[in-house]
């Protein structure tokens, strides 16, 4: 019995020591493992596992592995966003993609991402790719509406309140601030007395305009304006939605359009001076050319850039505009316009929907917007008309007169004591562009 518990305690001793030497050199003692620490033998990505490897620094050729679980994807908070779509990126480079979708597009601009498409491709006024409108036909095709501009005033004090906020400080003759002078005459001379300003509020756009002194009707003067009469007083800040422009289709012939504002958008004189007669590249140039006038730089330059984008240009044709028929003296050379004024003969034209003579008539009446009144052209008792410029010099005042349609919808040459035209320092006449629109 004796002899059996020895054997058995020397099979253990045996045992053990074989198990601790095999984690030792060769004739050294036995020794437990001193592990190192792990390191990565195979990176984990987002959806596959990796591994890592540990040493035993008493002896290297002892080794262990083990697996480590995949990271998982880890998606971004923030769109991204191409051509294509929009969609959330795995934040751990692994270059994949979640939540892709394409574009929900609302006037060229994505709802989701805000993503801004600027490749459109139109085809009848309609992006192929985001759906956005350039313009909007009447179910008759007489109205087209088209482009944007400030009309109606904003009296809700919730909405004027947020945007008096945006638009700071009020202007001065010494500070403008953030305002824009609109540089009209008082007395003369250009002066700083009047100012507007552009803001942004939940995706629509207001103007803003303010002035100190009321806006005369002649350039000249100080002493005749109708902006109180319009109801629009001193030193005091109104606010005007831009709004689609509702333009009257006077012909639709091989894909274009002859466009004219269905509204009087807004007002100002022909030119600032009846007695400058000037010499340009070796002719006369007198008060009522066109080609030289306020009222065209102010049409290309004002109202072009601000009532139409990039893509709303591009389908505007470049007009030759005929400043030659039906004026007796004082025509200018032909332009090249993208917006002009109607002529004399135009507005009396019957395929355009006009009556052909210059009599009184409703085809030629029209009403103003608020912007427009605001700016000071002059009413007319017990009307809701206003007059507007033509494009058309008229003959006798010296070359000091062209030709308006009047609040009855009379085309008026001659003086304006005879009943006339007007002489062209008259700021308080209503303009109405004309376009012709690629459709």
């Amino acid at each position: 019995m004796k002899k059996s518990k020895l054997f058995a305690a020397a099979g253990i001793a045996v045992c053990a020591a074989l198990v601790f030497a095999a984690c030792g050199p060769k004739g050294e003692e036995a020794h437990t493992h001193d592990w190192g620490e792990w390191k990565e033998v195979s990176a984990p990505t987002c959806e596959q596992g990796g591994t890592e490897k540990r040493t035993c620094r008493s002896d290297p050729s002892h080794t262990e592995t083990r697996p480590v679980g995949a990271l998982g994807h880890k998606w971004s908070a923030e769109w991204s966003k191409d051509e294509k779509g929009h969609y959330h990126v795995c934040e751990n480079g692994c270059g994949k993609h979640e939540g892709e979708a394409a574009h929900a597009y609302k006037e060229g601009a994505c709802t989701v991402c805000g993503y801004i498409h600027l490749s459109h491709q139109y085809e009848a006024g309609v992006c192929g790719v985001c759906g956005k409108r350039l313009y909007t036909e009447s179910g008759e095709g007489s109205l087209i509406y088209f482009g944007e501009y400030p009309q109606s005033e904003v009296k809700e004090e919730a909405v004027t309140s947020v945007l008096a906020e945006k638009a700071g400080d009020l202007p001065t003759e010494e500070n403008a601030g953030n305002w824009t002078s609109y540089g009209y005459y008082y007395g003369g001379e250009v002066t700083d007395y009047m100012w507007y300003i552009d803001v942004e509020l939940d995706e629509s756009r207001y103007r803003g305009v303010y002035f100190t002194e009321e806006r005369n009707c002649k350039t000249s003067s100080t002493f005749l304006s109708y902006q109180g009469d319009n109801g629009y007083l001193t030193e005091t800040v109104y606010w005007f939605r831009f709004e689609p422009i509702e333009w009257r289709v006077l012909e639709n012939k091989d894909g274009t359009a002859l466009l004219m504002a269905n509204i009087i958008l807004d007002g100002g004189q022909y030119y600032h001076d009846i007695g400058e007669i000037r010499t340009q590249d070796g002719g006369t140039v007198y008060p009522n050319n066109y080609k030289e006038s306020d009222i065209r730089k102010w049409l290309i330059e004002n109202f072009y850039e601000t009532a139409f984008d990039g893509a709303a240009k591009q389908i505007i044709e470049t007009s030759t505009v005929d400043n030659r028929t039906g004026v007796q003296d004082y025509a200018s050379e032909d332009t090249q316009d993208k917006v002009f004024l109607l002529s004399a003969v135009e507005a009396e034209n019957e395929s355009y929907g006009f009556v052909t003579s210059a009599s009184a008539n409703a085809s030629r009446q029209l009403k103003a917007t608020d912007y427009a009144k605001a700016q000071g052209i002059q009413p007319t008792k017990d009307s809701e008309y206003f007059s507007w410029w033509l494009r058309t010099p008229e003959k006798q005042a010296g070359g000091k007169t062209a030709f308006k349609v009047s609040e009855t919808g009379m085309v008026r040459g001659g003086v304006w004591w005879m009943g006339g035209g007007e002489y062209v320092n008259y700021v308080c006449n209503g303009i109405v562009p004309a376009i012709r629109l690629h459709l």
